[in-house]
């Protein structure tokens, strides 16, 4: 469990990543606690290791490398551990450039036109992006006990 200097560490470096980019139809709120939900705050071997911060899977499509690891989904319900083939980047910067482009696809239309953090996280759930069931919910508890908002307000500043 990260603590709460690493927790701080993390959203900062994620945010200094982040602030210049083109970020148009999404909250920084969302991308990072998606970020430090899925690693745990930076700390697990995907984003150690791989650069990969937002768990996506690498399909047929992607052309890049890849890595398996065990990983947790829900399929039909059930809670189970998988072999998962995600998709590695060389920097923190190209992983977030990559969850942008893979939710500006079409089945993901809503997110970018979502009016909240609450309704672009039903958004990418409903887009097929997670599994979890309590996702949403998960990300949001990021997001607030953060407070990862004030990011959605200085990306709208600058």
């Amino acid at each position: 469990m990260a603590t709460t200097a690493e927790k701080t560490a993390f959203i900062n470096r994620v945010w200094n990543e982040i602030k210049g980019e083109e970020m148009t139809g999404f909250f920084p709120s969302v991308l990072i606690a998606q970020a430090a939900l899925e690693t745990g705050f930076g700390t697990d071997v995907l984003s150690t290791k791989y650069n990969a911060y937002f768990g996506i899977k690498a399909t047929t499509s992607w052309t890049g490398p890849t890595v398996t690891v065990k990983t947790g989904e829900v399929i039909n319900g059930q809670k189970v551990t998988v072999n998962g083939t995600f998709r590695v980047y060389n920097s923190l910067i190209e992983s977030v450039r990559d969850r942008n482009k893979v939710l500006s696809q079409s089945r993901y239309a809503a997110v970018r036109t979502a009016s909240s953090p609450q309704a672009q996280l039903e958004a990418i759930k409903a887009g097929g992006y997670a599994t979890g069931t309590n996702y949403v919910n998960s990300i949001m508890s990021v997001v607030n006990a953060n407070s990862l908002t004030k990011f959605d307000e200085l990306k709208k500043k600058s």
